[in-house]
């Protein structure tokens, strides 16, 4: 697509060239204040910077929340430096388009040839400014560094580019961190328990991580960079979403988004297709937008956007198991690139979707609020798609001394019982839409093969969804059977009440009265996780393979069949489940 700004990105670095965006739309950020004129702001004056009678919430004033949730020990950094970071925090958290939004992120070599490689990420404000992540054997940018003017001119250690960069990364960096427990933030911007940054985003891969930060990917071929794939989805989503577009129709609506290249984001007589390319033009109005959506709605939902993620973890996979027998001249660049944060292999793969099925699992039972309906709804649908695209590649991705080395079913669910999706379905036995789905995949297993612990625990969980739903159709037939013996007989006429003899109307005073009652049924629904009981196994207890009995059962007991003994696929001699 050509919709996105150029902005002479080969460099990444601050150059002040206004992207086409500005060019296009010259605005005045709506936070600044109509008091603080910017020749009233400048040198010692730091727009960031908060009084300190301001937001004195907090009993410890060395401990600050961020928008993301963390909390953050700033009592070690410098006088002025807690003022800043202070400032900066209240900026973003108050209504309006953010000051701060990431353009671009992307993987360079450093001019000296035995520099290595470095993350750069480029993030919007007034004039773009650039931020570079360099391995500890960096020559230039060990140290995250950021091309800011107050970082560059005014020595300001960290800049407020850095901390809020940095505040994304440990986001999606250390999401299984207890949001009660306090990061300690590091004179470098990032907080002490994220190490080293450039490892961390090593591991996720930096593509992976930018759909997550919702930037797009620089191209080291071209001066321009396209929308991402996801940034593309995400948009398309979030006109569905203003246009009123119900869930379940999300997927066949406007397919033409996304595959047209405009070469104007202005689009007459075509409201939806404007504001989808205004979407992808702007990263601040997307962020803007995204801000303001409900967090269940499609668009913002963290559920699909952890089955996506999902989704392209395999596709990376089996590009990367494809490239090993051919790769094509194009994209040699590109995949030397790639290599610089190491294979995109059966382990790393393996890693991420665990880590995606925890993140699903910590949403369920984390949240501040217990989750609506369609919410755990999302959420249990999820991760029975994730569960089935596992299963559903008994291949061999690549080569590997061992099964779990080349396949990453057998890595995640044939070999090992390590409690990989059913853990987290436990808290949502409720969302027994799911059990047809859930047979097909205990088919599968029984055709591939797993552990005895993981196959019993999973008819465990089949068997409490359908006791749930007897239940709730049972609850919902007594509900119907008390309203039907209300009803009078058929043959005792049924006599109107008489009609008001006048309907008041409502006074100034008094207000338009209200139609609907508090509580009812436009009040939002929350159900409370079911917890397991005695019998159902817990959480890193041994009846789940975890420990000295996954041990004794991962790859060496295998499930018994129903019929006769056969062998496996695979020549080996350990019995199969045939069926459920």
């Amino acid at each position: 697509m050509s919709i996105s700004p150029t902005t002479g990105m080969s460099m990444l670095s601050l150059e002040g060239t206004p992207t086409m965006a500005q060019a296009r739309f010259p605005t005045q950020s709506p936070r600044t204040s109509p008091s603080m004129s910017g020749s009233e702001r400048h040198d010692d004056t730091n727009e960031w910077e908060e009084d300190e009678e301001e937001d004195d919430d907090d009993s410890d004033r060395g401990v600050i929340s961020s928008p993301s949730g963390f909390r953050y020990d700033i009592s070690q950094l410098p006088h002025k430096t807690q003022q800043m970071v202070r400032g900066l925090y209240h900026q973003v958290s108050t209504p309006g388009p953010p000051q701060i939004s990431l353009e671009l992120c992307g993987i360079k070599e450093e001019d000296d040839a035995e520099g290595g490689f470095f993350y750069a990420f480029q993030m919007q404000e007034t004039v773009p400014c650039s931020i570079r992540i360099g391995s500890k054997n960096s020559k230039t940018y060990s140290t995250p560094r950021c091309e800011c003017p107050d970082a560059r001119y005014r020595s300001q250690k960290p800049c407020k580019h850095l901390i809020w960069l940095f505040d994304k990364i440990s986001k999606q960096a250390l999401f299984d961190h207890d949001l009660e427990a306090s990061l300690t933030l590091t004179e470098y911007g990032y907080p002490e328990q994220l190490q080293d940054p450039f490892d961390q985003i090593s591991r996720i891969r930096l593509d992976i991580l930018a759909d997550d930060l919702h930037c797009d990917i620089f191209d080291p071929d071209n001066d321009t960079s396209d929308p991402s794939r996801s940034r593309i989805q995400e948009a398309r989503e979030m006109v569905a979403a203003l246009a009123g577009v119900q869930p379940q129709e999300l997927d066949t609506y406007r397919p033409d988004l996304g595959t047209s290249h405009y070469t104007s984001p202005i689009r007459r007589g075509d409201l939806e297709a404007t504001l989808f390319s205004l979407l992808l033009s702007s990263h601040s109005l997307s962020e803007w937008v995204r801000t303001e959506l409900e967090s269940s709605g499609p668009a913002v939902e963290p559920f699909r956007a952890m089955e996506r993620r999902v989704s392209r973890i395999l596709s990376e996979l089996e590009t990367y198991s494809s490239s090993l027998q051919n790769t094509p001249a194009t994209s040699v660049r590109s995949q030397k690139e790639k290599t610089v944060e190491g294979p995109r292999d059966v382990h790393w793969a393996a890693t991420q979707v665990q880590h995606c099925v925890r993140k699903i699992e910590l949403l369920v039972s984390r949240g501040s609020d217990p989750l609506s309906e369609p919410a755990r709804a999302s959420a249990a649908r999820s991760l029975v798609s994730i569960l089935k695209a596992v299963v559903s590649r008994n291949v061999d991705s690549h080569g590997g001394d061992t099964p779990d080395d080349r396949n990453l079913f057998m890595r995640l669910v044939g070999n090992h019982d390590t409690g990989f999706v059913y853990s987290a379905l436990e808290l949502l036995v409720d969302q027994s839409q799911f059990i047809e789905e859930l047979e097909g995949i205990m088919e599968l297993l029984g055709r591939h093969g797993a552990p005895t612990t993981y196959v019993a625990n999973m008819r465990g969980l089949i068997s409490r969804m359908r006791s749930h739903k007897t239940v709730r159709h049972a609850a919902n037939a007594g509900e119907s059977s008390r309203r039907r013996s209300q009803t009078p007989p058929m043959d005792e006429p049924q006599v109107p009440p008489p009609p008001p003899l006048f309907v008041p109307t409502p006074t100034e005073e008094e207000g338009p009265k209200r139609t609907t009652p508090v509580g009812g049924s436009n009040s939002p629904q929350f159900l409370t996780p079911e917890l397991p009981s005695s019998s159902r196994p817990g959480r890193g207890g041994a009846a789940r393979g975890r420990g000295s009995t996954r041990g004794a059962t991962a790859g060496s007991k295998r499930t018994a069949s129903l019929g006769s003994a056969q062998d496996s696929p695979r020549g080996s001699k350990k019995k199969r489940v045939r069926g459920t």
